[in-house]
């Protein structure tokens, strides 16, 4: 298949690239550093004629709710009519598991640009593939890099089962390989053991002693993205579970 990837150099997207050209697919590795803007549309309609598949991997994180649902809700749409428009048969979106319930997003701008991005490319022409992940390893960075203050990290209270961006790549490209119909389709996936942002947070620390360069003294968390997020409203009931847990992707990313 001829593949566009969206945010091919993100967290995911390099996996992604990685996966599917393996698998024997022309990838078509498009961002803003390859002059594709979904935001704005420039260079989209180019990048993605004689696509099959259009895979939206991009990440475009906000501390404003109207900004996100804005931003999440223009490039979905300019996706969708692009590859449409270019001959595309599908576009799969990689979501959030939970970032969809009014509970989970309620006080997390981010989240409800996710869930006003599932609900654009629902009501698109194209077929579309929702992934619901759970949360990555790698969101350890992220959060340090919002919470941390010198010495402190305070966290959001997160419970989560956290999944390898490498292996949601790998189900991914399996995903890629299914029969094709013209029906909307969704799965989920997961990693096998829950735990909290700190708990996380603390563990890669206690084995890497930093964390993209930050190395605080005192990681702690407070419930200050709500009830539902803190208390496991991110973690998919009915997924996939993958079987890499933290202490072997440390092991694998040493």
């Amino acid at each position: 298949m001829d593949i566009a990837v969206l945010g091919a150099a993100g967290t995911l997207g390099h996996h992604l690239v990685t996966h599917l050209g393996a698998a024997g697919h022309t990838v078509r590795a498009l961002g803003r550093r390859t002059g594709v803007d979904a935001v704005t549309g420039d260079g989209l309609a180019e990048a993605l004629q004689g696509t099959d598949l259009v895979i939206d991997a991009i990440s475009t994180p906000s501390l404003s709710s109207r900004r996100a649902v804005a931003t999440h809700t223009r490039a979905a749409g300019n996706i969708a009519r692009a590859a449409e428009q270019g001959g595309a048969r599908r576009v799969l979106c990689v979501s959030i598991a939970g970032a969809a319930d009014p509970d989970a997003h309620r006080y997390f701008a981010y989240y409800r640009g996710k869930a006003a991005q599932e609900a654009t490319y629902l009501d698109a022409a194209l077929p579309v593939t929702l992934v619901r992940s759970a949360q990555w390893f790698e969101i350890a960075g992220l959060l340090l890099s919002q919470a941390s203050f010198g010495p402190v990290a305070v966290l959001p209270t997160m419970r989560m089962a956290p999944v390898a961006a490498d292996r949601l790549a790998a189900r991914i490209a399996r995903e890629v390989e299914a029969d094709e119909d013209s029906t909307d389709r969704s799965f989920a996936l997961r990693g096998p053991k829950e735990l909290t942002s700190a708990q996380l947070v603390r563990r890669i620390l206690a084995r890497r002693g930093d964390i993209d360069g930050r190395s605080p003294r005192l990681v702690a968390e407070l419930p200050y993205l709500g009830s539902a997020i803190a208390g496991g409203g991110l973690i998919p009931a009915d997924a996939e579970v993958d079987d890499m847990d933290l202490e072997e992707w440390l092991r694998a990313t040493a």
